[in-house]
């Protein structure tokens, strides 16, 4: 990781509101010093310009004066009109000063070597930080017209300007850090209300909501962000607690029976029959118990990715009719019968078989215990996917339960009369999941229930209309 600049490490220790005034204060400070520069550069730059106009207008009225002095014949140029901002000479071609404005000095404006180029061409001659002159040569004349000025006063305006500047930023610049400051706070004032909220949120409290403010501002958005996150943790931990409470309810009833069991074949002294009907019991109980086992177990490794599934590419038709041969013998010991209706799709799906069977086998195995009439165990395709249907024309799934149908511990009968502890659908669901597709359910028109488990198709099949969707869940 870069290191960090050691003012950057101190800053990181402030509070926010801190290192955002700060930040506004040092970005304000060299706004505002480039704002003084730039104001005294112009001030400065619109002085200089008058200043020069001013020295070419006094050079050409001086011109206009000594031509006509030289159309006259000549005359004494020794006294010049005086200007109170500037001074004027006029030299010869060796220096010699032919006439002077006012007071000033009898000795030449320009050096020798600053007269021979005046003397080709208009110089304007920069004299150390105090004087400026323009000169303005008269070929005709064999004279160099020199206009002086004392830069004092532009310097004067300049350090008055900055003066005021720097007495007027400060204060200022103060004023705008202390309302950053209070922007700032205000700012972050509703931050520290979802922090104090948030400190009294805990598992035991998790109906309690973030405060939110009126605008929709981003700390707005962010807290309703947060709010819907403890919407789904109060749900998940509702669902967890559900869960927990009825995995122990479905635990207690075949340990209390087992219990029951072994506590007659302890007291039974009649014979071995009946001992022999109690161990069967509790071995009955003892495979409930087990396959309960099985199943969270199944779901909790799904829940962590890591349910393990060894899938191969099967013939979707073939793999259909092999379960249905697998299914049969159970259906018909229920007195049941089990139609098969592979259709006719040309596709090839990557499952794992067992698990695929365990899947069609729950489903299966709802229809025995809710259902009745004949079980259908068809196959149709969809777009790029096949779906395995596993219909019987028993009373269906109620409306209420039929969007929870797939929920661990959903049961369509409260009353639990016929056995089951309401994982199976949930199982189907986490095995589709786990191979990339998906579950549904409906009730037929017709009455009873459909069921279906799609899967991706590794070759697409020869797509046929369905109207069914997947089960929202």
């Amino acid at each position: 990781m870069r290191a960090l600049w050691p003012p950057q490490r101190w800053l990181r220790r402030l509070p926010i509101r801190w290192r955002l005034t700060l930040i506004f204060a040092g970005v304000m400070t060299v706004l505002l010093a480039g704002l003084i520069a730039f104001l005294h550069q112009h001030l400065r730059s619109d002085l200089d310009y008058n200043i020069n106009q001013s020295l070419r207008a006094r050079a050409q009225d001086v011109a206009g004066i000594v031509r006509q002095d030289d159309e006259a014949g000549g005359r004494n140029l020794r006294q010049l009109p005086t200007s109170p901002s500037n001074a004027v000479q006029v030299l010869d071609r060796s220096g010699q000063v032919l006439g002077a404005s006012g007071s000033t000095s009898q000795a030449p404006l320009l050096h020798p070597s600053e007269l021979a180029s005046a003397a080709r061409q208009p110089a304007l001659i920069q004299r150390g930080d105090s004087l400026r002159l323009y000169a303005l040569p008269l070929p005709t004349h064999g004279k160099v017209v020199v206009a002086a000025v004392s830069l004092a006063e532009r310097d004067e305006a300049l350090d008055r300007l900055d003066a005021a500047l720097l007495i007027g930023v400060p204060p200022a610049l103060l004023i705008a850090t202390i309302a950053a400051y209070w922007l700032a706070a205000a700012a972050l004032r509703p931050v520290e209300q979802m922090r104090l909220r948030a400190s009294t949120i805990s598992t035991e409290h998790l109906e309690t909501r973030l405060p939110l403010g009126e605008s929709d501002d981003e700390i707005t958005r962010l807290g309703h962000t947060l709010n819907r996150m403890l919407n789904r943790l109060e749900a998940g931990m509702a669902h967890e607690r559900m869960f927990i409470a009825n995995a122990s309810h479905e635990l207690r009833m075949p340990l209390a029976v087992l219990k029951a069991e072994l506590e007659v074949a302890l007291r039974e002294r009649g014979g071995a029959a009946p001992l022999r009907d109690a161990i069967g019991s509790a071995i009955e109980e003892t495979d409930r118990i087990t396959r309960l086992a099985e199943d969270l177990l199944l779901l909790a490794r799904a829940e962590d990715g890591t349910l393990p599934i060894a899938p191969e590419a099967l013939p979707a038709e073939a793999l259909v009719a092999e379960l249905g041969a697998k299914l049969e013998p159970a259906v018909m010991r229920a007195g049941r019968t089990l139609e098969l209706d592979p259709g006719a799709v040309d596709a090839t799906v990557r499952v794992d078989p067992d698990r695929l069977q365990q899947a069609i086998t729950n489903l299966v195995d709802n229809s025995l215990r809710y259902g009745s009439g004949a079980i259908t165990l068809s196959l149709t395709a969809v777009a790029d996917a096949i779906e395995i249907h596993v219909s019987d024309q028993g009373p269906g799934f109620s409306e209420e339960f039929l969007p929870h149908a797939f929920d661990r511990f959903s049961r369509a009968d409260a009353s639990r009369p016929r056995g089951g502890v309401g994982l199976g659908l949930a199982i189907v669901r986490t095995i589709a999941r786990a191979h990339g597709g998906e579950v549904g359910a409906r009730n037929l028109p017709t009455g009873g229930a459909d069921v279906w488990l799609r899967l991706p198709a590794v070759a697409a099949p020869s797509p046929s209309p369905s109207p069914l969707e997947p089960l929202a869940t």
